[in-house]
């Protein structure tokens, strides 16, 4: 029997309980009802639908088959005994999502069996960790480790404290080596201060929100942009910042509020920029050079 007949079939059998459900007179235990049952059962798909759906109840005959594909395994388990399927946890064993799944929303606790697959995925071992045994998980730090994301997740998140196996992976990330060092080191991270470095943003949040001071190894970045090297001038320094000067220069806006509120005088070469716009030209005469 192909997929199409036996998905007939199923269809065909539910049809048969709906008029049994009205009283008409079909035999429930018929000849029909067994050859189709036996074809369902040949079928892992089928008979796990045929259970779900159709039965709504467990179906002995099928067990075999669905203990052999570790997706429908974990679905009878879920929808129909609402509980284990001691038949397939050795295939639901091989699949980390599938073993994944089965601890945390089946058995709602720790699944040995899987742990090994569990471990060699970065993703399922941060989750698993997370959601089904709330706290450390040893076998899968290796595969954590080396994401830099979900090494960082694992530190927030799981050991809420520092993660050294996977310091390595995140100092490859800027967001990463920036977040960690806030939220986890709450202080520097040394490793993580290269790659930091080369973005203007995390440059200057890092140096703003976790060095509290200057910066100096990602002044090159942030002096690249006009916007950060205002507000590192501002609020880290809180003074003057000539390597981002001339950034700030190409700016009208920036210009005359880096006069006004870093120099607290007048930025000479920011001038030009601020001469061809008329507000600034108005707000400088009148703020920084005071002529009025």
């Amino acid at each position: 029997m192909d997929k199409g007949e036996k998905m007939n079939a199923i269809d065909e059998i539910k049809a048969t309980f709906e008029k049994q459900k009205k009283n008409e007179n079909i035999p429930t235990d018929s000849f029909y009802r067994k050859e189709n049952e036996e074809a369902i059962s040949q079928a892992a798909e089928y008979s796990c639908l045929y259970a779900r759906e159709v039965l709504k109840d467990r179906f002995e005959l099928g067990e075999k088959s669905i203990s052999k594909n570790a997706e429908y395994s974990y679905s009878y388990a879920l929808y129909v005994l609402k509980g284990r399927f001691e038949l397939g946890e050795k295939v639901i064993s091989k699949s980390a999502n599938d073993s994944y799944y089965y601890a945390r929303y089946v058995l709602k606790g720790r699944f040995e069996l899987g742990e090994k697959v569990i471990s060699q995925n970065a993703y399922y071992s941060y989750n698993y960790a997370l959601g089904v045994l709330k706290g450390r998980f040893e076998l899968g730090e290796k595969s954590i480790s080396q994401d830099a994301k979900y090494a960082y997740y694992y530190a927030l998140d799981v050991l809420k404290g520092r993660f050294e196996l996977g310091e390595k992976a995140i100092s490859k990330r800027a967001n990463d080596s920036y977040s960690y060092a806030r939220y986890v080191l709450k202080g520097r991270f040394e490793l993580g201060e290269k790659v930091i470095s080369q973005d203007t943003s995390y440059s200057y949040s890092y140096a703003r929100d976790v060095l509290k001071g200057r910066f100096e190894l990602g002044e090159k970045a942030i002096s690249q942009d006009t916007f950060y090297s205002y507000c590192y001038a501002r609020y880290v320094l809180k003074g003057r910042f000539e390597l981002g000067e001339k950034a700030i220069s190409q700016d009208a806006h920036y210009s005359y509020c880096y006069a006004l509120d870093v120099l607290k005088d007048r930025f000479e070469l920011g001038e030009k920029a601020i001469s061809k716009d008329a507000k600034y030209s108005y707000w400088y005469a009148r703020d920084v050079l005071k002529l009025t």
